[in-house]
């Protein structure tokens, strides 16, 4: 487990205040770097689809903690990491 040092943006992908959070970053356990801009969904224009058929494009709900996120579903890091962001911190899968 280790700090998912979760990072949030807006639609344009700048630094996102409190409200206007649409997509999170988060530094990968790996040590590859940070991921790519994952969106939230319900902050996006995206719907919800249970099956993910959104065009292949993967979402994550949020349960609005900015200081400790949990997310869900887990989240597959380019191969080198799959997983879980808890409570602010990453626990493999």
């Amino acid at each position: 487990m280790s700090d998912a040092q979760v990072k949030f943006f807006a639609d344009d992908k700048r630094p996102a205040d409190p409200g206007a959070e649409v997509f999170f970053a988060f530094t990968c356990p790996r040590g590859r770097g940070s991921c790519g801009f994952l969106p939230i969904l319900g902050r996006t224009s995206m719907r919800h689809d249970p099956q993910n058929k959104n065009g292949g494009t993967a979402h994550w709900t949020w349960d609005g903690d900015r200081d400790a996120p949990t997310f869900s579903p887990s989240i597959n890091c380019g191969g080198c990491w799959h997983g879980y962001i808890k409570r602010g911190r990453c626990v493999d899968a």
